[in-house]
């Protein structure tokens, strides 16, 4: 099994450093988050993946091959949607698939699929600018998924959205994940969010970035195998988590 590693990754800036000797495994069918305050360095990590930054210390490999740049093995979604405003729905997702040589009819049928998978049946034809903040998360992540990656980086792909679209679009995530098999590499600030996603979550803390702890979940594959994601969270277990979780954050924090 393809596994996207980061070992005892160093990340500087200006000479001051900002990650220090972090290890990473994914593999794919993972959905690993990274948490932690401000400054703890997952942003950097996730760069590091996603070949827009060079560790000083430390590689970056997927299947045992060196992350020098950008690849279509990897697939980025920003809280920014990054979609083209010119064009419609269908032609957003239906980009990536003209870059990689496929004909018209093809990317046609691809696009819908996609747009199916995210819950956007026909929104195809919308232009960008008719669709809501949450619709145009799902065509970003459409579009993504529309270049086949082996893995998908989000960098707080719902931070910008209401609660009540990031709690709906939470499902929709771990929808996708199950019907594509691709590993995910997350960051997010939200303690529920990366409880209800992960099946391992890894804990940073700054001064310089570092793993302080890591928590294996099973919480995205109870709903993954049927369960209702309302009931998951009414599970005291789901509440001793949250719990914990938010203790290993803000361990050590000054008061």
């Amino acid at each position: 099994m393809t596994h996207l590693v980061l070992d005892k990754v160093s990340v500087h800036y200006d000479g001051q450093p900002a990650v220090e000797r972090v290890s990473i495994d994914v593999a794919k069918h993972d959905f690993v988050v990274l948490v932690g305050r401000s400054g703890c360095g997952k942003t950097s990590l996730l760069n590091v993946a996603a070949g827009l930054v060079e560790p000083v210390r430390g590689s970056a490999t997927i299947g045992g091959r060196p992350i020098t740049a950008p690849g279509s093995d990897r697939a980025v979604v920003f809280q920014n949607d990054a979609l083209f405003p010119w064009l419609t729905a269908r032609e957003n997702v239906a980009f990536a698939l003209r870059l990689r040589g496929a004909l018209p009819a093809e990317r046609t049928r691809r696009a819908d699929e996609l747009l199916r998978l995210v819950k956007l049946d026909g929104a195809g034809d919308k232009h960008i600018w008719e669709l809501s903040g949450g619709m145009r998360q799902r065509v970003g992540l459409a579009r993504a998924l529309a270049a086949e990656p082996q893995f998908l980086l989000l960098d707080e792909p719902l931070g910008a959205l209401d609660a009540l679209t990031r709690e709906r679009m939470q499902t929709t995530l771990l929808d996708l994940w199950t019907a594509s098999h691709v590993g995910v590499l997350m960051v997010t600030h939200g303690i529920e969010e990366a409880l209800v996603l992960a099946t391992r979550i890894v804990v940073l803390a700054p001064g310089p970035g570092r793993v302080v702890r890591t928590f294996e979940t099973g919480f995205s594959r109870r709903y993954a195998a049927g369960e209702p994601i309302r009931a998951i969270k009414a599970d005291p277990a789901f509440a001793a988590s949250r719990g914990e979780l938010t203790d290993a954050i803000f361990e050590g924090e000054a008061a």
